[in-house]
């Protein structure tokens, strides 16, 4: 009967070893999956503006892209580049820099860039209004983020 105890004992041990063990590594994959972080993030596509697409640069500028800064310093965006699945391609102008948690979106067409916005200063719209995918790259043309879209004909908003 000793004997008996002794071995539900070690048994319940072991089994209580494999149960910590198993919530240990449960808890511990989200932990590290949220530890990569992306030091820019896509926000939002805005890629199909009100009214019909007219071949005017009022109507490029209503589509845009917005991106964050998911860090906890300033950015410079200094060779950051975001594309298409077409051949467009936005380079963030030299000296670019984005603080902590702020958002920047960039426009289709032309315009007066700021510290809140930026132009792709190109005489066309950018995001297909059927489906696209947006890309982000670092300095060193390291994929950060790629974030897909399709409409139904209902949506013009794409939150990544």
């Amino acid at each position: 009967m000793h004997t008996s105890a002794l071995v539900r004992a070690r048994s319940l041990a072991v089994l209580l070893a494999l149960i910590l063990v198993a919530a240990t590594t449960a808890l511990a994959a989200p932990a590290a999956e949220a530890a990569v972080v992306k030091p820019l993030d896509i926000v939002k596509i805005h890629f199909d503006p009100p009214g019909k697409d007219a071949a005017k640069n009022s109507g490029y500028t209503q589509e845009y892209i917005q991106v964050k800064n998911t860090g906890s310093s300033t950015l410079t965006l200094t060779g950051y580049t975001i594309r298409d699945d077409g051949p467009q391609k936005f380079s963030f102008p030299k000296g670019t820099k984005l603080a902590a948690g702020k958002t920047l979106t960039i426009r289709s067409g032309t315009g007066k860039n700021s510290t809140t916005t930026l132009y792709w200063n190109k005489a066309s719209y950018i995001w297909n209004n059927t489906g696209d995918s947006a890309r982000t790259y670092n300095g060193a043309g390291k994929l950060l983020e790629t974030c897909k879209y399709t409409s139904n004909g209902t949506a013009s908003t794409k939150t990544c």
